[in-house]
Protein backbone atom coordinates (compact mmCIF):
# COMPACT_ATOMS: atom_id res chain seq x y z
CA UNK A 1 0.00 0.00 0.00
CA UNK A 2 1.36 3.33 -1.06
CA UNK A 3 1.09 6.48 0.95
CA UNK A 4 -0.81 8.18 -1.91
CA UNK A 5 -3.53 4.87 -1.62
CA UNK A 6 -3.18 5.04 2.34
CA UNK A 7 -4.97 8.74 2.26
CA UNK A 8 -7.28 7.80 -0.61
CA UNK A 9 -8.37 5.49 1.64
CA UNK A 10 -9.18 7.49 4.96
CA UNK A 11 -10.54 10.02 2.87
CA UNK A 12 -12.75 7.55 1.57
CA UNK A 13 -13.71 6.34 4.85
CA UNK A 14 -14.09 9.79 6.12
CA UNK A 15 -16.39 10.94 3.56
CA UNK A 16 -18.56 7.35 3.94
CA UNK A 17 -18.68 7.39 7.51
CA UNK A 18 -19.74 11.84 6.99
CA UNK A 19 -22.23 10.85 4.92
CA UNK A 20 -23.62 7.93 6.82
CA UNK A 21 -23.73 10.27 9.89
CA UNK A 22 -25.43 12.89 8.02
CA UNK A 23 -28.23 10.33 6.89
CA UNK A 24 -28.52 9.12 10.55
CA UNK A 25 -28.66 12.32 12.09
CA UNK A 26 -31.38 13.49 9.27
CA UNK A 27 -33.23 10.14 10.10
CA UNK A 28 -33.37 11.25 13.67
CA UNK A 29 -34.14 14.55 13.04
CA UNK A 30 -36.93 14.21 10.93
CA UNK A 31 -38.34 10.84 13.21
CA UNK A 32 -38.04 13.67 16.17
CA UNK A 33 -40.39 16.10 13.68
CA UNK A 34 -42.55 13.58 13.32
CA UNK A 35 -43.10 12.85 16.47
CA UNK A 36 -43.52 16.22 17.65
CA UNK A 37 -46.32 16.41 14.42
CA UNK A 38 -48.08 13.58 15.56
CA UNK A 39 -48.04 15.02 18.97
CA UNK A 40 -49.70 18.57 17.75
CA UNK A 41 -52.26 16.30 15.70
CA UNK A 42 -52.93 14.78 18.78
CA UNK A 43 -53.18 17.95 20.55
CA UNK A 44 -55.49 19.55 17.20
CA UNK A 45 -58.06 16.63 17.37
CA UNK A 46 -58.26 16.47 21.09
CA UNK A 47 -58.96 20.35 20.99
CA UNK A 48 -61.65 19.81 17.91
CA UNK A 49 -63.33 16.85 19.26
CA UNK A 50 -64.19 18.93 22.22
CA UNK A 51 -64.92 22.01 19.82
CA UNK A 52 -67.03 19.81 18.15
CA UNK A 53 -68.85 18.39 21.49
CA UNK A 54 -69.30 22.10 22.63
CA UNK A 55 -70.77 22.95 19.18
CA UNK A 56 -73.27 19.91 19.41
CA UNK A 57 -74.67 21.38 22.98
CA UNK A 58 -74.31 25.12 21.41
CA UNK A 59 -76.86 23.79 18.42
CA UNK A 60 -78.70 21.41 20.80
CA UNK A 61 -79.30 24.70 22.77
CA UNK A 62 -79.80 27.50 20.13
CA UNK A 63 -82.22 24.97 18.48
CA UNK A 64 -84.42 25.18 21.25
CA UNK A 65 -84.07 28.73 21.61
CA UNK A 66 -82.76 28.19 24.96
CA UNK A 67 -83.18 26.57 28.03
CA UNK A 68 -84.35 27.77 31.79
CA UNK A 69 -82.63 26.83 35.19
CA UNK A 70 -84.24 27.60 38.49
CA UNK A 71 -83.26 30.51 40.08
CA UNK A 72 -80.59 29.66 42.92
CA UNK A 73 -77.78 31.43 44.35
CA UNK A 74 -74.47 32.32 41.85
CA UNK A 75 -77.08 32.67 39.15
CA UNK A 76 -78.54 35.94 38.24
CA UNK A 77 -80.53 36.56 34.62
CA UNK A 78 -78.42 37.94 32.01
CA UNK A 79 -78.97 42.12 31.41
CA UNK A 80 -77.59 40.91 28.13
CA UNK A 81 -80.41 39.17 26.66
CA UNK A 82 -84.03 40.01 25.59
CA UNK A 83 -86.91 37.86 27.76
CA UNK A 84 -83.88 36.99 30.22
CA UNK A 85 -86.06 34.80 32.87
CA UNK A 86 -89.73 33.59 33.18
CA UNK A 87 -91.70 32.48 36.17
CA UNK A 88 -93.84 29.04 36.26
CA UNK A 89 -97.53 28.12 37.25
CA UNK A 90 -95.54 27.91 40.77
CA UNK A 91 -94.13 31.70 41.07
CA UNK A 92 -90.76 29.81 40.51
CA UNK A 93 -87.91 32.02 38.79
CA UNK A 94 -86.18 30.80 35.79
CA UNK A 95 -83.38 32.27 34.44
CA UNK A 96 -82.70 31.79 30.40
CA UNK A 97 -79.30 30.45 29.54
CA UNK A 98 -78.12 31.18 25.45
CA UNK A 99 -75.87 29.07 23.93
CA UNK A 100 -72.55 31.62 24.80
CA UNK A 101 -73.52 32.04 28.52
CA UNK A 102 -73.91 28.09 28.82
CA UNK A 103 -70.29 27.78 26.80
CA UNK A 104 -68.71 30.36 29.17
CA UNK A 105 -70.07 28.11 32.67
CA UNK A 106 -69.12 24.83 30.96
CA UNK A 107 -65.48 26.75 30.65
CA UNK A 108 -65.72 27.86 34.51
CA UNK A 109 -66.31 24.43 35.44
CA UNK A 110 -64.17 23.09 33.29
CA UNK A 111 -60.97 25.21 34.11
CA UNK A 112 -61.68 24.23 37.79
CA UNK A 113 -61.80 20.56 36.96
CA UNK A 114 -59.46 20.22 34.13
CA UNK A 115 -57.90 23.34 32.60
CA UNK A 116 -59.74 23.20 29.56
CA UNK A 117 -60.80 26.40 28.35
CA UNK A 118 -64.07 27.29 26.16
CA UNK A 119 -64.80 30.85 24.97
CA UNK A 120 -67.69 32.24 22.49
CA UNK A 121 -66.80 35.51 21.23
CA UNK A 122 -66.86 37.72 18.14
CA UNK A 123 -64.91 40.86 17.28
CA UNK A 124 -68.66 42.45 17.79
CA UNK A 125 -69.89 40.73 21.11
CA UNK A 126 -72.94 41.61 23.27
CA UNK A 127 -71.80 40.66 26.48
CA UNK A 128 -68.67 42.54 27.34
CA UNK A 129 -67.48 39.44 29.03
CA UNK A 130 -67.51 37.51 25.53
CA UNK A 131 -64.78 40.60 24.15
CA UNK A 132 -61.98 38.74 22.08
CA UNK A 133 -58.19 38.98 23.42
CA UNK A 134 -55.23 39.15 21.13
CA UNK A 135 -55.18 35.62 20.03
CA UNK A 136 -58.65 35.89 19.05
CA UNK A 137 -58.79 38.61 17.57
CA UNK A 138 -55.91 37.33 15.31
CA UNK A 139 -57.31 34.18 15.24
CA UNK A 140 -61.18 35.58 14.06
CA UNK A 141 -59.85 37.97 11.69
CA UNK A 142 -58.22 35.05 9.97
CA UNK A 143 -61.37 33.28 9.47
CA UNK A 144 -63.24 36.53 8.45
CA UNK A 145 -60.68 36.81 5.67
CA UNK A 146 -60.52 33.39 4.77
CA UNK A 147 -63.99 31.73 4.98
CA UNK A 148 -63.00 28.56 3.94
CA UNK A 149 -60.82 27.75 6.89
CA UNK A 150 -62.99 26.00 9.46
CA UNK A 151 -60.62 26.58 12.42
CA UNK A 152 -57.46 28.63 13.55
CA UNK A 153 -54.53 27.28 15.90
CA UNK A 154 -51.80 28.49 17.99
CA UNK A 155 -49.03 26.81 20.70
CA UNK A 156 -48.43 28.74 22.63
CA UNK A 157 -45.52 28.14 25.50
CA UNK A 158 -48.31 26.99 28.14
CA UNK A 159 -51.34 26.16 25.69
CA UNK A 160 -52.95 25.16 22.65
CA UNK A 161 -55.03 27.25 21.37
CA UNK A 162 -57.55 26.26 18.97
CA UNK A 163 -60.65 28.97 17.20
CA UNK A 164 -63.25 27.15 15.41
CA UNK A 165 -65.40 29.44 13.49
CA UNK A 166 -69.53 29.67 14.08
CA UNK A 167 -71.67 30.72 11.52
CA UNK A 168 -74.98 31.99 12.34
CA UNK A 169 -78.39 29.78 11.88
CA UNK A 170 -81.66 30.95 12.39
CA UNK A 171 -81.78 30.08 15.90
CA UNK A 172 -78.83 32.80 16.39
CA UNK A 173 -81.35 35.81 15.27
CA UNK A 174 -83.50 35.50 17.89
CA UNK A 175 -80.42 37.31 20.43
CA UNK A 176 -78.61 38.85 17.33
CA UNK A 177 -81.43 40.81 15.41
CA UNK A 178 -79.90 43.86 15.92
CA UNK A 179 -76.61 43.54 14.07
CA UNK A 180 -77.62 42.54 10.71
CA UNK A 181 -76.29 39.30 10.14
CA UNK A 182 -77.74 36.68 8.19
CA UNK A 183 -77.74 32.78 8.01
CA UNK A 184 -74.50 31.41 7.11
CA UNK A 185 -72.19 34.63 8.38
CA UNK A 186 -69.35 34.21 10.37
CA UNK A 187 -70.87 35.51 13.46
CA UNK A 188 -67.58 34.22 15.76
CA UNK A 189 -65.98 31.52 17.36
CA UNK A 190 -65.76 29.10 19.84
CA UNK A 191 -62.43 28.71 21.54
CA UNK A 192 -60.63 25.81 23.40
CA UNK A 193 -57.57 25.85 25.05
CA UNK A 194 -55.65 23.03 25.94
CA UNK A 195 -52.90 22.44 28.52
CA UNK A 196 -49.98 21.22 26.95
CA UNK A 197 -48.26 19.45 30.33
CA UNK A 198 -48.15 16.43 28.42
CA UNK A 199 -47.06 17.13 25.59
CA UNK A 200 -43.74 19.50 26.57
CA UNK A 201 -43.20 16.33 28.99
CA UNK A 202 -43.04 13.85 25.95
CA UNK A 203 -41.16 17.12 23.82
CA UNK A 204 -38.72 16.88 26.03
CA UNK A 205 -37.88 13.13 26.32
CA UNK A 206 -37.91 12.74 22.96
CA UNK A 207 -35.16 16.29 22.63
CA UNK A 208 -33.52 14.24 25.24
CA UNK A 209 -33.18 11.10 23.78
CA UNK A 210 -32.59 13.34 20.32
CA UNK A 211 -29.70 14.96 22.03
CA UNK A 212 -28.24 11.23 23.04
CA UNK A 213 -29.08 10.01 20.20
CA UNK A 214 -26.72 12.71 18.11
CA UNK A 215 -24.17 12.47 20.55
CA UNK A 216 -24.23 8.45 20.30
CA UNK A 217 -23.77 8.85 16.50
CA UNK A 218 -21.07 11.20 16.49
CA UNK A 219 -19.27 9.47 18.91
CA UNK A 220 -19.61 6.51 17.12
CA UNK A 221 -18.51 7.97 14.11
CA UNK A 222 -15.35 9.44 15.51
CA UNK A 223 -15.01 6.21 16.81
CA UNK A 224 -15.03 4.46 13.78
CA UNK A 225 -13.35 6.84 12.29
CA UNK A 226 -10.19 6.26 14.43
CA UNK A 227 -10.89 2.94 14.19
CA UNK A 228 -10.78 2.60 10.56
CA UNK A 229 -7.85 5.20 9.99
CA UNK A 230 -5.94 3.37 12.86
CA UNK A 231 -6.32 0.13 10.99
CA UNK A 232 -5.23 1.34 7.51
CA UNK A 233 -1.85 2.96 9.15
CA UNK A 234 -1.22 0.12 10.57
CA UNK A 235 -1.96 -2.17 7.77
CA UNK A 236 0.12 0.98 5.86
CA UNK A 237 2.96 0.62 8.55
CA UNK A 238 3.32 -3.51 8.46
CA UNK A 239 3.71 -2.97 4.90
CA UNK A 240 5.78 -0.68 5.01
CA UNK A 241 8.00 -2.59 7.78
CA UNK A 242 7.79 -5.63 5.76
CA UNK A 243 8.94 -3.91 2.64
CA UNK A 244 12.01 -2.36 5.03
CA UNK A 245 12.65 -5.61 6.28
CA UNK A 246 12.41 -7.55 2.14
CA UNK A 247 14.63 -4.86 1.50
CA UNK A 248 16.95 -5.01 4.46
CA UNK A 249 16.57 -8.71 3.44
CA UNK A 250 17.05 -8.35 -0.27
CA UNK A 251 20.17 -6.20 0.99
CA UNK A 252 21.89 -9.13 2.45
CA UNK A 253 20.94 -11.33 0.17
CA UNK A 254 22.73 -9.24 -2.32
CA UNK A 255 25.58 -8.93 -0.07
CA UNK A 256 25.69 -12.83 0.93
CA UNK A 257 25.32 -13.55 -3.10
CA UNK A 258 28.14 -11.02 -3.82
CA UNK A 259 30.25 -12.78 -1.18
CA UNK A 260 29.43 -16.00 -2.08
CA UNK A 261 29.74 -14.96 -5.90
CA UNK A 262 33.56 -14.04 -4.82
CA UNK A 263 34.11 -16.83 -2.65
CA UNK A 264 33.28 -19.09 -5.66
CA UNK A 265 35.35 -17.16 -7.89
CA UNK A 266 38.47 -17.45 -5.14
CA UNK A 267 37.27 -20.68 -5.22
CA UNK A 268 37.39 -21.66 -9.15
CA UNK A 269 40.64 -19.31 -9.29
CA UNK A 270 42.20 -21.55 -6.26
CA UNK A 271 40.52 -24.75 -8.40
CA UNK A 272 42.34 -24.07 -11.65
CA UNK A 273 45.30 -21.37 -10.38
CA UNK A 274 48.85 -23.11 -9.43
CA UNK A 275 49.16 -22.09 -5.87
CA UNK A 276 52.95 -21.13 -6.75
CA UNK A 277 53.39 -19.36 -9.99
CA UNK A 278 49.62 -18.21 -10.43
CA UNK A 279 49.54 -19.45 -14.26
CA UNK A 280 46.59 -21.90 -14.78
CA UNK A 281 47.09 -25.47 -12.99
CA UNK A 282 47.44 -28.99 -14.61
CA UNK A 283 43.57 -30.03 -14.36
CA UNK A 284 42.18 -26.02 -16.00
CA UNK A 285 45.02 -26.72 -18.82
CA UNK A 286 43.35 -30.17 -19.90
CA UNK A 287 39.87 -28.92 -19.29
CA UNK A 288 40.31 -25.85 -21.25
CA UNK A 289 42.71 -28.10 -23.89
CA UNK A 290 40.02 -30.31 -24.71
CA UNK A 291 37.42 -27.62 -25.02
CA UNK A 292 39.70 -25.69 -27.77
CA UNK A 293 40.70 -29.28 -29.24
CA UNK A 294 37.16 -29.74 -29.92
CA UNK A 295 36.52 -26.62 -31.30
CA UNK A 296 39.35 -26.46 -33.60
CA UNK A 297 38.98 -30.08 -35.12
CA UNK A 298 35.00 -28.65 -36.05
CA UNK A 299 36.15 -25.67 -37.34
CA UNK A 300 39.53 -27.13 -38.62
CA UNK A 301 41.61 -24.01 -37.90
CA UNK A 302 44.95 -23.98 -36.69
CA UNK A 303 46.29 -25.19 -32.86
CA UNK A 304 49.74 -25.68 -31.02
CA UNK A 305 51.08 -26.81 -28.33
CA UNK A 306 54.74 -25.82 -26.52
CA UNK A 307 55.92 -28.09 -23.81
CA UNK A 308 58.93 -26.49 -21.70
CA UNK A 309 61.21 -27.51 -18.87
CA UNK A 310 63.89 -25.30 -16.93
CA UNK A 311 67.29 -26.95 -17.59
CA UNK A 312 68.99 -28.21 -15.00
CA UNK A 313 66.19 -27.29 -12.03
CA UNK A 314 67.40 -30.30 -9.97
CA UNK A 315 70.80 -28.69 -9.70
CA UNK A 316 69.33 -25.44 -9.06
CA UNK A 317 67.18 -26.87 -6.28
CA UNK A 318 70.09 -28.86 -4.93
CA UNK A 319 72.75 -26.11 -5.18
CA UNK A 320 70.39 -22.92 -4.10
CA UNK A 321 67.47 -25.04 -2.09
CA UNK A 322 63.83 -25.45 -2.93
CA UNK A 323 62.99 -21.64 -1.57
CA UNK A 324 64.83 -20.06 -4.72
CA UNK A 325 64.07 -23.12 -7.27
CA UNK A 326 60.69 -21.77 -6.13
CA UNK A 327 61.85 -18.56 -6.71
CA UNK A 328 63.21 -19.53 -10.18
CA UNK A 329 60.18 -21.07 -11.27
CA UNK A 330 57.64 -18.07 -10.74
CA UNK A 331 60.68 -15.58 -12.68
CA UNK A 332 59.97 -18.00 -15.59
CA UNK A 333 56.51 -18.58 -15.00
CA UNK A 334 56.34 -14.24 -15.45
CA UNK A 335 58.38 -14.46 -18.14
CA UNK A 336 55.63 -16.56 -20.18
CA UNK A 337 53.03 -14.60 -18.95
CA UNK A 338 54.08 -11.50 -20.30
CA UNK A 339 54.93 -13.50 -23.83
CA UNK A 340 51.88 -15.00 -24.84
CA UNK A 341 48.36 -13.38 -25.84
CA UNK A 342 45.13 -13.64 -23.57
CA UNK A 343 43.50 -15.98 -26.12
CA UNK A 344 46.65 -18.44 -25.37
CA UNK A 345 47.05 -20.67 -22.21
CA UNK A 346 49.97 -21.49 -19.97
CA UNK A 347 50.28 -23.29 -16.90
CA UNK A 348 52.05 -25.49 -15.09
CA UNK A 349 51.46 -28.65 -15.81
CA UNK A 350 54.52 -30.32 -13.75
CA UNK A 351 57.59 -29.87 -10.97
CA UNK A 352 59.37 -27.64 -13.90
CA UNK A 353 57.37 -27.83 -16.84
CA UNK A 354 54.99 -25.67 -18.75
CA UNK A 355 52.67 -25.93 -21.64
CA UNK A 356 51.52 -23.07 -23.74
CA UNK A 357 48.40 -23.89 -25.62
CA UNK A 358 48.16 -21.21 -28.50
CA UNK A 359 45.24 -20.87 -30.86
CA UNK A 360 44.66 -19.84 -34.37
CA UNK A 361 48.49 -20.79 -34.63
CA UNK A 362 50.76 -23.33 -36.91
CA UNK A 363 54.21 -24.95 -35.64
CA UNK A 364 56.21 -22.29 -37.67
CA UNK A 365 54.06 -19.41 -35.42
CA UNK A 366 54.37 -21.39 -32.23
CA UNK A 367 58.26 -21.54 -33.36
CA UNK A 368 58.90 -17.84 -33.84
CA UNK A 369 57.12 -17.40 -29.77
CA UNK A 370 58.99 -19.98 -28.63
CA UNK A 371 62.60 -18.57 -29.39
CA UNK A 372 61.61 -15.25 -28.21
CA UNK A 373 60.48 -16.89 -25.08
CA UNK A 374 64.17 -19.00 -25.02
CA UNK A 375 66.34 -16.04 -25.62
CA UNK A 376 64.34 -13.59 -23.36
CA UNK A 377 65.02 -16.03 -21.00
CA UNK A 378 69.14 -16.67 -22.14
CA UNK A 379 69.31 -13.29 -22.39
CA UNK A 380 68.49 -12.47 -18.65
CA UNK A 381 69.54 -13.48 -15.03
CA UNK A 382 67.86 -14.44 -11.95
CA UNK A 383 69.08 -11.68 -8.68
CA UNK A 384 68.96 -12.23 -5.59
CA UNK A 385 70.43 -9.74 -2.92
CA UNK A 386 73.65 -12.31 -2.86
CA UNK A 387 73.05 -14.42 -5.99
CA UNK A 388 73.05 -14.47 -9.41
CA UNK A 389 71.61 -17.79 -11.63
CA UNK A 390 71.75 -17.86 -15.32
CA UNK A 391 68.50 -20.44 -16.61
CA UNK A 392 67.65 -21.40 -19.47
CA UNK A 393 64.69 -23.81 -21.24
CA UNK A 394 63.62 -26.44 -23.62
CA UNK A 395 60.97 -26.32 -25.57
CA UNK A 396 59.04 -28.62 -28.09
CA UNK A 397 56.42 -27.88 -30.40
CA UNK A 398 53.90 -29.78 -32.45
CA UNK A 399 50.25 -28.94 -34.02
CA UNK A 400 46.91 -30.10 -34.35
CA UNK A 401 46.59 -32.90 -37.31
CA UNK A 402 43.63 -34.12 -38.96
CA UNK A 403 44.62 -37.92 -37.62
CA UNK A 404 44.59 -36.42 -33.78
CA UNK A 405 41.41 -38.22 -31.68
CA UNK A 406 42.59 -36.27 -28.44
CA UNK A 407 44.35 -33.67 -26.73
CA UNK A 408 47.24 -36.25 -25.72
CA UNK A 409 48.71 -36.68 -29.06
CA UNK A 410 49.31 -33.29 -29.56
CA UNK A 411 51.28 -33.05 -26.06
CA UNK A 412 52.54 -36.66 -26.70
CA UNK A 413 54.45 -35.20 -29.95
CA UNK A 414 55.82 -31.95 -27.86
CA UNK A 415 56.60 -33.54 -25.41
CA UNK A 416 59.18 -36.13 -27.49
CA UNK A 417 60.28 -32.72 -29.18
CA UNK A 418 60.87 -31.45 -25.71
CA UNK A 419 63.16 -34.39 -24.76
CA UNK A 420 64.46 -34.27 -28.24
CA UNK A 421 65.85 -30.58 -27.02
CA UNK A 422 66.93 -31.62 -24.13
CA UNK A 423 68.89 -34.45 -25.26
CA UNK A 424 70.87 -31.90 -27.52
CA UNK A 425 72.49 -29.98 -25.41
CA UNK A 426 69.19 -28.29 -24.16
CA UNK A 427 68.43 -24.49 -24.25
CA UNK A 428 66.71 -25.54 -27.70
CA UNK A 429 63.37 -25.23 -29.39
CA UNK A 430 62.62 -28.45 -31.54
CA UNK A 431 59.54 -28.58 -33.57
CA UNK A 432 57.98 -32.42 -34.14
CA UNK A 433 57.86 -33.28 -37.17
CA UNK A 434 57.54 -37.18 -37.92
Amino acid sequence: MTMKNKNFLIYFTVAVVFCFTLFIIKYINDTRNDYQKISEKILFQQASTLFNNIVTIRKWSSDHGAIYVKAHEGIKPNPYLPDNHTYTKDDELLIKINPAWMTRQISEISNAKEKYYFKITSLNPINPKNIPDEFEKRALKHLQKNKNDLYYTSLGNEKYDFMGSLKIEPSCLNCHTNQNYVVGDVIGGLRVSIPIDHYKENVEIVDSKTNILYFVTFFTSIVFIVIITFTIHSIYTRELNIMKLNKTLENKVNQRTKELREANKKLLEISTTDYLTNLSNRRYFFEMGNKTFHLAKREKSKFSIICIDIDFFKHINDTYGHNIGDEVLKYIANKMSKSIRKSDIVARTGGEEFTILLNNTDENSAFILAEKLRTSVENSVYKTDDLMIQVTISLGISELRQEDEDLDSIISRADRALYIAKKDNRNRTVIYRF
